[in-house]
Parts: structure tokens; C-alpha cells; sequence
């Protein structure tokens, strides 16, 4: 099993929890996380302009540079545009405005994420 960082205080309920190929995702009622090794990544819902699916190719050359060689092949690829992101690592957190954050999400995932966002928008 791998060990990943711990979260403190996921704002919100969690509502889905899902670990697949060593990257861990949490949606709560107000929040993504997904963590991929030593680096969590943060995205409130409040935050999110949009989320769609996008192509595998697009997906490829926007993970690649971030995940290595070979990006995580489970799941739907998503672009997820957001106006503030945190970036949380073993050195600080790191507040990045106006991403386009891309990542796989299984269909139940993305789908418990839409409603979400729907609900808050």
C-alpha cells in the first residue's frame, strides 16, 4: 500500500475517496485533492469555472512534463479550469491563479464531482 502524505483539514464532507495507480483523489462538498506522491494538489469547488473532458492527446501533453514518461492510464482525462489552485509540498504551499489543471477521473468520480459543482453553482 502506498503512504501518502496526510491532509489536514479537508474542508467540507468527503463525499468520494478513490486510490488507483499510486494517485489518491477526495471530493468533498467543498473540495478536490489529489495527491501523486509527496505533492497534493487542492482545488476548491468554489473556485472551478469548468471541467470537461478532454483527449487523451491533450491530456498526454499536459501530464507528461508534470508525471514522467508514462501518465496514469486509468480513467477519463479532464481539464479543469480554475481561477486559484494550491500546491501544497514537503517545502510550503505554492497558490497558483488561472489553471488548467488536467487528470483522469473514473466516470463514477467525475460524475459525483459534476453534481457537486452544479449544486454549488
Amino acid at each position: 500500500m502506498y503512504a501518502f502524505p496526510k491532509v489536514k483539514r479537508l474542508r467540507g464532507e468527503l463525499k468520494r475517496s478513490e486510490v488507483r495507480n499510486q494517485v489518491k483523489y477526495q471530493l468533498t462538498t467543498r473540495e478536490f485533492v489529489q495527491q501523486r506522491g509527496r505533492t497534493t494538489y487542492r482545488i476548491a469547488l468554489e473556485h472551478i469555472l469548468g471541467m470537461v473532458e478532454c483527449s487523451d492527446a491533450e491530456y498526454v501533453r499536459h501530464a507528461k512534463p508534470l508525471f514522467g514518461v508514462q501518465p496514469d492510464p486509468y480513467g477519463k482525462p479532464y481539464k479543469i479550469v480554475t481561477q486559484i489552485m494550491h500546491l501544497v509540498t514537503e517545502v510550503g504551499v505554492i497558490e497558483q491563479h488561472g489553471v488548467s489543471f488536467y487528470t483522469r477521473l473514473s466516470p463514477a468520480f467525475a460524475a459525483h464531482m459534476e453534481s457537486l459543482l452544479t449544486e454549488s453553482g
